[in-house]
């Protein structure tokens, strides 16, 4: 939670929480890299702006397929899949009372209002 990831060409964003691939090395000389970024998962409460129209682009330009943003406000969960250079092709806005499933762990659902719960992190 809250550590750094390394994107191209000299980005290291701290996202909120990321989901990446085990290694056997614990990132302890280097932080995960896109192909081992598995899901990315931003909590906004003041944020929500900046994580959709700046944050969002970035992610989509190091080709994470999966970036969730947690609107606390709404409860809604805006999702974000299928990345280009030019940015996201799909973008939905689930509400809170949705169950959704992972890109990289499609047998794996999450019913997002679980998200919200005061001390779900």
């Amino acid at each position: 939670m809250q550590l750094p990831v390394t994107l191209k060409p000299k980005s290291e964003p701290e996202p909120d929480i990321a989901v990446v691939r085990i290694d056997a090395n614990e990132y302890g000389d280097r932080h995960p890299t896109p192909d081992e970024i598995l899901l990315i998962i931003e909590v906004a409460d003041s944020t929500l702006l900046g994580d959709r129209q700046h944050k969002a682009p970035i992610y989509a330009r190091a080709s994470i397929s999966d970036y969730w943003i947690l609107d606390v406000n709404t409860q809604q969960v805006y999702v974000f899949r299928e990345p280009t250079p030019d940015g996201y092709q799909q973008e939905m806005i689930l509400a809170a009372n949705t169950v959704l499933a992972p890109v990289a762990f499609p047998n794996i659902t999450i019913p997002l209002n679980q998200l919200f719960l005061q001390n779900a992190f």
